[in-house]
């Protein structure tokens, strides 16, 4: 709903603002297509940080256990 738009949104500008601040920096040293590939890269990484920041833990939720099935094929 509406909070989801939001946070995209929130997403988006954190993207943005990010960009921004490397075209700032390095800008003058990026070739159009280089800025372009940063521009994509730091908006997939800002959508990532937002997913991350969407799920809701509680003090008490541990880490998810990683199963590894016991085969003598490993032994041998």
């Amino acid at each position: 709903g509406s909070s989801k738009r939001e946070a995209m949104s929130r997403t988006q500008e954190a993207g943005d603002e990010l960009f921004q601040m490397i075209l700032n920096r390095y800008g003058d040293r990026l070739t159009s297509q280089e800025t372009d590939e940063v521009r994509k890269i730091v908006l997939r990484i800002a959508k990532t940080a937002g997913d991350l920041r969407s799920v809701q833990l509680g003090n008490s939720d541990e880490p998810m256990a990683l199963f590894q099935p016991y085969s003598n094929e490993d032994e041998a």
